[in-house]
């Protein structure tokens, strides 16, 4: 009995970690309003190109929180953050697409607008003063200059 249950343990677990990985050649859809592809998994790594809100991609393998993927729709090919992307179809057209200005800033905070409702309804949370930090530029010239300065470098 003992041995049999250490089996139905065994396979459980296997088939739940197969099935948390997105296998190679698996299709997946830009989340993000637009996200650089990276020549590889490093913060400073030389940007291949932009993929933006809707683009198709297909995965070609995976490394930690970062998957290389395959543009659809023209010969860009690198590294972008799991975080990027989705396995729901997004429908984007022209300059329309199938979310919201609000969704798309969401969705880069890993919220959803039911998360944001919920979190300002039972905290109180202010979101105003996040979303004014977020449309501030930051030049990688300058981000490189305080991380060193800073001697912040070797972070994930």
């Amino acid at each position: 009995m003992k041995r049999y249950s250490m089996g139905i343990l065994v396979s459980i677990l296997v088939i739940s970690s197969s099935a948390a990985q997105t296998p190679h050649g698996s299709t997946l859809y830009v989340a993000v309003k637009n996200v650089a592809v990276k020549a590889s998994t490093e913060f400073f790594a030389a940007e291949q190109g932009t993929l933006v809100y809707g683009n198709q991609v297909t995965v070609l393998q995976e490394k930690g929180k970062w998957v290389e993927v395959h543009a659809v729709q023209s010969s860009l090919q690198g590294w972008v953050a799991w975080s990027s992307l989705t396995s729901k179809r997004i429908i984007a057209s022209g300059t329309r697409t199938s979310a919201s200005v609000q969704e798309l800033a969401l969705a880069g905070k890993g919220f959803s607008r039911e998360v944001e409702i919920v979190y300002r309804q039972d905290h109180g949370f202010d979101y105003d003063p996040i979303d004014a930090m977020e449309t501030l530029q930051v030049s990688k010239t300058s981000l490189y200059t305080f991380l060193t300065d800073g001697h912040l470098g070797l972070g994930d």
